[in-house]
């Protein structure tokens, strides 16, 4: 199972630094001697972990809370993705081990029955292994924003479907996505730019290669909030954070999610909609400002 701050094709959080030739995650010398049924073939991981949201390619899921993630990627905005073994969804539907968080979750267990000559955890151990290699060894880092622009049409598609259960209020209240689908344009356009600036990238050029590296790595931080979240400050980034309703799973544009689920137990609706108002402003700001981010420095 992958998480990340990005799901796109077979790209992992701003890559999650592994890429899927056409039959394994062999993107580097250290898979090479990896059995192929101990690391799955990414026709395996398309079949028994799907994504739902981009037909054909495999899950790659939104990050929600955990403490040895969540300051450094919720709240300062440093990109951030696991990889770690998972069930297979079609057939499994529990959604986690009876053991799990208890006394009783012990080495012995895990020795004798959940992976008995830890196979898995080894393969598991060299793909994170990798993805630190590729990160310290690549003279470019290995991210790629147009994938941020793809999801974000995708977040920005699935807000405004859950806003037109509305429609009556929608218009009442003068409620309106124009302004962050524009921003959303905005940064589609300009990573496209920054992508083929990129490509043409004089490697032997260290400022403008320190340039370049820095805006990839620093595009992350720009979707940080200073303000965070109502009513939770610790959370900051406005793309991705567990919604107020679900602290375990990770929600996209959260800030606008939220206020669309809290419409209906709320007394006074005029004050509703017009926090859902409120979280369209931040959300198309704070995409644009991240554009930004990607331009040609002069």
């Amino acid at each position: 199972m992958v998480q990340g701050t990005l799901s796109h094709l077979v790209t992992l959080q701003m890559n999650m630094l592994i890429d899927v030739n056409s039959q394994k995650l062999l993107a580097f010398p250290v898979f090479l001697f990896i059995q192929s049924d101990t690391l799955m073939h990414r026709s395996s991981w398309n079949a028994k972990s799907p994504s739902p949201e981009f037909s054909g390619l495999p899950r790659i899921s939104k990050l929600g809370s955990g403490n040895d993630f969540e300051v450094f990627f919720q709240r300062l905005g440093i990109a951030s993705g696991r990889a770690r073994y998972t069930k297979n969804w079609a057939i499994n539907q529990f959604n986690s081990y009876p053991l799990y968080h208890t006394a009783y979750e012990t080495y012995e267990v895990v020795e004798k029955f959940y992976d008995p000559v830890f196979k898995f955890h080894h393969a598991v151990a060299q793909v994170r292994g990798g993805m630190v290699f590729e990160l310290a060894s690549s003279v470019v880092l290995p991210f790629d924003c147009r994938d941020y622009a793809v999801v974000l049409r995708k977040y920005a598609d699935k807000l405004y479907s859950i806003s037109m259960k509305h429609p009556q209020e929608m218009g009442k209240y003068n409620v309106s996505f124009d302004s962050l689908f524009s921003a959303v344009q905005n940064f589609t356009e300009i990573a496209s730019k920054f992508s083929k600036r990129l490509q043409d990238l004089d490697k032997n050029n260290p400022v403008l290669l320190r340039i370049m590296n820095d805006q990839l790595m620093f595009l992350e931080r720009a979707f940080i909030d200073p303000l965070g979240l109502p009513d939770r400050p610790f959370y900051r980034h406005v793309i991705y954070a567990p919604s107020s309703h679900n602290k375990y799973k990770g929600e996209s544009f959260p800030g606008i999610y939220d206020a669309l689920l809290d419409i209906e137990n709320k007394v006074d609706p005029s004050k509703a909609w017009g926090e859902v108002k409120r979280q369209i402003s931040i959300a198309a700001f704070t995409v644009q400002a991240a554009a930004g981010t990607l331009r040609e420095v002069a």
